[in-house]
């Protein structure tokens, strides 16, 4: 869903602490597997999985989307630490422009262990969080 994309650009974006992080540069944020810059450091982000979500009640269409983060930088434990201030529990303001969804709210999910990106030749972690979906109220026919 595209929509839940923009909203995890913005945010990472738009927080002032992130992009010192990443030397300053917004540029450094990137969607998906492009990668083909060789900046250190560097934050990837993509959506991992979507499953209807198993909550119910007036969750009941809530759905499960699974972004993992990928940080290439020596420094990454403060980078993923800001990650968790930014997306750990956050309830995320819908404006009207919305067309899909109406409501998400994420949390942690999973860290991975450290390695090393040859290609980059820095140290790489990823880290995974969950956005609960709720979609936008449809008019009834």
């Amino acid at each position: 869903m595209k929509e839940v994309d923009a909203l995890i650009y913005s945010r990472l974006t738009n927080d002032s602490g992130i992009i010192s992080l990443m030397g300053g540069s917004a540029n450094r944020i990137k969607y998906g597997f492009q990668r083909n810059v060789k900046l250190v450091p560097l934050l990837t982000f993509f959506q991992f999985s979507a499953t209807p979500g198993n909550v119910t009640g007036n969750f009941a269409r809530t759905w499960e989307y699974f972004y993992q983060f990928t940080v290439f930088d020596k420094q990454y434990p403060e980078i993923l630490s800001r990650l968790k201030r930014l997306f750990d529990g956050h309830v995320f303001t819908i404006s009207g422009s919305y067309e899909e969804i109406g409501s998400v709210y994420s949390l942690w999910d999973w860290e991975g262990v450290e390695s090393h990106e040859e290609g980059l030749e820095t140290t790489r972690k990823d880290t995974r969080y969950r956005f609960l979906v709720v979609p936008k109220a449809q008019d009834p026919i």
